[in-house]
């Protein structure tokens, strides 16, 4: 992880470079970054979520565009690989960050939090106020903020901040698509 703090930081005046392809009809894209802070040290990354009908994939990148890893989820279960081109599967994407990264979110509850919505599968106390949405769910504090309006009517949010006693998370997404 220490070489991709290295990274990260050599190449943050490129962050802009990289770019993606437009999302194919009925996706959804959340384009962002994301800092992790946890007692073992901080990470940054660029991150590509995207939404398909069968699955949602998450790529980390480094500044460059680079992909440092890659999540893939389907209903059956959950594929991760490396830059090195390590490969590691699982019933569950939870999991296969801990082993990958050092680090565990539960992605299945982020799935629907970067939506701004709670996790219909977990217990969850949601809050609306100013603005704000906060969830508490899965032994995270999930803040939600400065909602994007779509044309479907749909809010999204392009601030998430997600805290637990031993990791901090702030989400930054720069453009939804579609």
């Amino acid at each position: 992880m220490r070489r991709l703090s290295a990274v990260l930081l050599a190449g943050a005046l490129l962050a802009g470079c990289a770019s993606v392809p437009p999302p194919a009809a009925g996706d959804l894209v959340a384009l962002g970054r994301v800092s992790i802070k946890r007692p073992q040290g901080n990470d940054y990354a660029n991150f590509i979520w995207t939404w398909h009908a069968a699955e949602s994939r998450l790529a980390l990148n480094n500044p460059l565009g680079q992909t440092l890893a890659e999540l893939t989820m389907t209903a059956t279960g959950a594929s991760y690989r490396d830059a090195e081109g390590r490969v590691l599967s699982a019933g569950d994407a939870d999991a296969l960050l801990q082993d990958g990264l050092g680090w565990s979110v539960p992605v299945n509850g982020l799935v629907h939090w970067l939506k701004g919505e709670a996790d219909p599968g977990s217990p969850a106390t949601v809050r609306d106020a100013d603005g704000r949405r906060t969830i508490l769910q899965s032994g995270w504090q999930i803040e939600l903020s400065e909602w994007q309006p779509r044309a479907d009517g749909q809010r999204l949010p392009r601030r998430l901040h997600l805290t637990r006693p031993d990791l901090d998370l702030r989400i930054a997404i720069s453009e939804w698509q579609p």
